[in-house]
């Protein structure tokens, strides 16, 4: 008889017991972690490839704007890796244990504060730190940069809100269609939907 393999809520409470995930955060059966700390949310999971390989997820977003942008992808930005899978484990033993800690353990640790999120959200490209990657494709930099923009004010950091003001007068991008975005246009028509779900004005 097969041995039988651990499930993904097994992984995370694994995760959990190694502290490389908060022993209050929320596990679910579908293998997705959350909790929230020091202003941010964290929304981890653990998923199985086509050919049967672990996989873990790290998204990291705004506690206070968050769940009012929902649908619009939480105001987050998803911490990623080349290196994000092994084969799937029947025990959790000292393989697990570090794929663990060096993958969903330094994800978390990825973005330091709202200050730090809000220049991720404000990058035109990936940030790379060490072996992880903030995942940020060109297609929703516009979306992106008003997020920022939201987020510099609410923090109150002048200087970034400028620069990023500044990262919005740019002339067009060049998606990886081949095709060119006017970035003021598309963040006028993002800044519409996210002041109505947001209940604030956010001038551009």
């Amino acid at each position: 008889m097969a041995a039988k393999s651990l499930t993904a809520p097994a992984v995370l409470r694994a995760a959990m017991e190694l502290g490389v995930v908060p022993s209050e955060a929320e596990v679910s059966r579908r293998g997705e972690v959350r909790w929230e700390s020091e202003g941010l949310t964290y929304l981890g999971w653990i998923s199985k490839d086509a050919a049967g390989m672990l996989a873990w997820h790290m998204n990291v977003g705004d506690a206070k704007f968050g769940s009012a942008l929902e649908k619009y992808g939480r105001m987050s930005v998803p911490i990623r890796s080349s290196s994000n899978e092994m084969p799937w484990p029947q025990a959790v033993d000292s393989l697990v244990e570090e794929f663990l800690r060096e993958g969903l353990g330094r994800a978390t640790q990825f973005v330091a504060d709202r200050t730090d999120l809000c220049v991720l959200l404000s990058s035109s490209e990936d940030v790379q730190r060490g072996n992880l990657y903030a995942w940020l494709p060109v297609a929703n930099y516009p979306a992106r940069l008003v997020q920022a923009l939201v987020l510099a004010r609410d923090i109150g950091v002048h200087d970034l809100e400028f620069q990023i003001q500044r990262q919005l007068k740019q002339g067009p991008i060049r998606l990886s269609n081949g095709r060119s975005m006017d970035i003021l246009a598309s963040a006028k028509g993002w800044a519409s939907r996210y002041s109505s779900a947001l209940g604030l004005n956010i001038p551009i």
